[in-house]
């Protein structure tokens, strides 16, 4: 099965569904990252899914970001829906404000991604 985007404002990004336990979820833009290992998210944003960012249990690590920043994060699941799938993807809170995206791990293994850049879109492939 196959689902395409279109980029948008020119950029691989998604719009998908973020939750935190039993909570209902919030939608989210988050730009798809091949080149970014987790998934990663503010701690504001994680604080509308009802996640605090000072009760995640994980340590908090120093991470470096595309633009070579240090940031600071924790490590969370969340469950993302998209489509009619909804799967546990492991996601890194930032104690920083940061560009919300989606990287490899969790996402990349039930999806196979295709960039289509001449077309400005992403295909999403799923076997059944």
């Amino acid at each position: 099965m196959q689902h395409k985007f279109p980029y948008k404002k020119g950029r691989p990004l998604i719009t998908v569904k973020l939750k935190y336990k039993k909570n209902v979820g919030r939608y989210f833009e988050l730009l798809l990252d091949s080149g970014a290992d987790f998934t990663l998210i503010s701690k504001s944003q994680a604080l509308l899914l009802g996640l605090q960012y000072s009760k995640i249990k994980s340590k908090e690590i120093k991470v470096e970001v595309a633009n070579l920043t240090l940031i600071h994060a924790k490590k969370a699941k969340l469950r993302l829906a998209l489509l009619d799938d909804e799967f546990a993807i492991p996601v890194l809170v930032a104690k920083e404000e940061v560009e919300p995206l989606i990287g490899r791990k969790g996402f990349f293994e039930y999806f196979d991604v295709l960039f289509q850049e001449r077309m400005n879109q992403i295909v999403l492939i799923k076997d059944e």
